[in-house]
């Protein structure tokens, strides 16, 4: 038997502390870093001083800013998608690895729009994750053999409807057939209530192969700042066996 780590992505909140609780997710051993402003409302694109403090204190590959330029659905006016390629370009130019970002036509991909997105981000060299829109899709199925192909190298999800109260643990079921299908061919990132007290019970429900890593936000917070220990810890119990 084999023990793989997984790779740790940690969620960091844009604030008068962000270098800070950068430098302590790179202390903890994160593998990479998603970029927000406001998480309060799921996250929206951060700015350019924010990207800088960040890539001052996170060297390493692996800062991903959140493309998103309000707060609600993920339904875009044309303007707001030219926006969010404009945004694209502007994290490129500020030293970002990658870019998060989702479009939807209600409960479906916006396949017009996305295909502009992910152009714009692999010209640029930019890694790109379809974030937990994903799990507003009425065909989950469906939508991961679409990002697929429109280029997607990674896909978040909870396993559990966008908006409900749920996370990865209560979505193992859903996420286990999400990896399975992908079957390497894209990466699948578990988002939702990841915490080290609870990983080990989530990983034994998951098939053991493919490209999965973990993101996780609150778990590893004290006092609303970034927790070295907690992230560290996080990263050690990332471990499946196949």
């Amino acid at each position: 038997m084999t023990v793989r780590a997984l790779p740790v992505e940690i969620c960091l909140d844009c604030g008068p502390h962000l270098a800070a609780d950068c430098a302590a997710a790179a202390a903890g051993g994160a593998h990479s870093i998603e970029l927000c402003r406001d998480m309060a409302a799921q996250g929206l694109t951060p700015g350019a001083a924010d990207l800088a403090a960040a890539r001052a204190q996170f060297p390493r590959a692996g800062l991903y800013p959140m493309i998103r330029p309000r707060r609600g659905d993920f339904d875009y006016s044309g303007a707001e998608i030219a926006l969010m390629l404009e945004q694209i370009a502007q994290a490129a130019g500020q030293g970002a690895d990658g870019v998060v970002f989702g479009a939807l036509r209600g409960g479906a991909l916006d396949t017009a729009a996305l295909a502009r997105l992910f152009a714009a981000a692999r010209m640029r060299g930019l890694r790109s994750t379809f974030h937990r829109a994903f799990d507003a899709l009425d065909d989950a199925a469906a939508g991961l053999e679409t990002l697929i192909g429109l280029g997607a190298d990674r896909i978040m999800s909870s396993g559990t409807r966008w908006g409900s109260s749920g996370g990865a643990v209560a979505g193992a079921q859903r996420l286990a057939a999400l990896i399975a299908q992908a079957d390497g061919r894209v990466e699948v990132v578990l988002g939702g209530g990841i915490a080290a007290a609870t990983l080990a019970a989530l990983l034994e429900q998951l098939p053991h192969t493919g490209a999965v890593s973990l993101h996780a936000y609150g778990s590893v917070l004290s006092a609303g700042r970034v927790d070295a220990g907690k992230v560290a810890e996080l990263v050690r119990m990332a471990q499946i066996a196949g």
